[in-house]
């Protein structure tokens, strides 16, 4: 444990109802007591609603006091919460009072960190917290909080048992047997439990696309001609009149951006300039935008009419064809593969945010609740598949040298513990 006690607001700055200020080390209880003037301890999990004072003797606030002991708290060491008024005035008075009596204000993520050197949680349930906090939809929470709760881990740590299994199988018969092996059909054992290690970890692998849209969030830019009702179609799908709408073609100069959520993947719309040759150097600067914003997009919507067609010099990736207008003119029996909207009056908005989901979550990737969410699992995982893969090639020779087959597996396991943040 850390020798040192530390004090920082649990709860967001700000106007509220409830504040919660955190106090962890073994002068949790001492510094309690000092500031609320009490003789008796406090009881483990039991609140305990007391005066809180400042250096002078003075009353800052009534507060409930809640003491969780070592080793049953979120960073394993003696933490008490503070549960006061929510006014930054008071939580401010608390924290300094605490801080002169003998702690400091804790670094940003201190909390986290001593529960993880503290060996209450791993290094991945450790990363977790910040993206569980940072969540921007129900499903992205839910994806980080079954993080949290140990399932990516327990996964990781059934395929580090099998290969810790089949390495022990290896060098047991390399370093025991002479001749014939100790062990019946070690190598086709060893062989198919490998190869179902593989297939675990590009399970995962494949669950990254997944975990960083839900997180992170994907960029979706509406463009074409002037005057297709680019703007229009952006209000439609926020159901609020972001950007300005106007009969005259270029009114939209600049980008425009705004977040929704569509099937729990939050989603930053980007309204666009119509592409064209532009007449003047702001036109130009707003169309260079355009194009800036349609290179970065993880999805973008063509917006076309009767009138126009899809929009020219755009190389396009995931791209989804909307035809607007559809109270003025019906689309063509020829065209195909569109989506025939009224952004006016608001026919065909709620399939086209359905077809936008469908388009940002890949048909090939597994549902799965078990994600990875950040680049250092992806590259931990890929060079453990790495090893696995390199193990099993000379596993398949005729003659296979055992003691290369079994480097492989530590270095697959080492891949393993680095991305739990275990060392040995």
């Amino acid at each position: 444990m850390m020798s040192d006690t530390i004090v920082a607001p649990a709860t967001p700055p700000g106007y509220g109802g409830i504040s919660i200020v955190r106090i962890s080390g073994n002068l949790s209880i001492r510094l309690a007591k000092q500031i609320c003037k009490r003789r008796s301890s406090f009881s483990h999990r039991r609140p305990t609603l007391s005066s809180v004072y400042n250096s002078a003797g003075e009353i800052i606030d009534n507060a409930v006091f809640t003491f969780f002991e070592s080793p049953h708290s979120y960073t394993g060491e003696d933490v008490l919460e503070i549960s006061c008024h929510g006014n930054p005035i008071v939580v401010d008075q608390i924290v300094s009072t605490i801080c002169s009596s003998g702690a400091r204000l804790a670094d940003p993520g201190e909390f986290t960190k001593r529960a993880f050197l503290n060996g209450k949680m791993d290094l991945i349930q450790a990363e977790s917290v910040s993206k569980l906090i940072e969540s921007r939809s129900i499903e992205a929470a839910n994806i980080n909080s079954k993080i949290l709760s140990g399932s990516l881990s327990k996964k990781l740590n059934t395929i580090k048992e099998s290969i810790v299994g089949v390495l022990a199988g290896l060098e047991f018969e390399f370093d025991i047997s002479e001749n014939e092996s100790l062990i019946p059909n070690l190598i086709t054992k060893s062989y198919k439990d490998i190869n179902n290690n593989i297939l675990a970890c590009e399970n995962l692998i494949d669950s990254y696309a997944r975990g960083l849209l839900f997180n992170r969030g994907a960029r979706v830019v509406i463009y074409g001609n002037p005057n297709v009702g680019k703007s229009t179609l952006l209000n439609a799908l926020l159901e609020k009149d972001r950007a300005i709408t106007s009969e005259v073609p270029g009114t939209t100069r600049d980008t425009v951006d705004a977040d929704i959520v569509l099937g729990g993947i939050p989603v930053t719309l980007i309204d666009t300039a119509g592409i064209r040759d532009a007449t003047s150097s702001v036109e130009s600067a707003g169309i260079k935008r355009s194009y800036d914003e349609i290179k970065n997009a993880d999805l973008l919507i063509n917006v076309v009419t009767g009138e126009d067609g899809v929009a020219k010099n755009v190389k396009t990736k995931k791209t989804v064809i909307v035809f607007n207008k559809i109270d003025l003119v019906a689309p063509s029996e020829k065209l195909t593969d569109i989506v025939p909207v009224s952004a006016l009056l608001g026919d065909g908005i709620a399939g086209l945010k359905n077809t936008i989901k469908d388009k940002l979550i890949s048909k090939n990737t597994q549902a799965s609740d078990i994600v990875l969410t950040t680049r250092r699992q992806e590259i931990a995982i890929t060079g453990c598949k790495n090893s696995l893969s390199a193990s099993l090639k000379y596993l398949n020779k005729d003659s296979p040298e055992l003691e290369i087959v079994a480097f492989e597996l530590r270095d697959s396991i080492n891949y393993i513990d680095a991305l739990m943040g275990k060392t040995t």
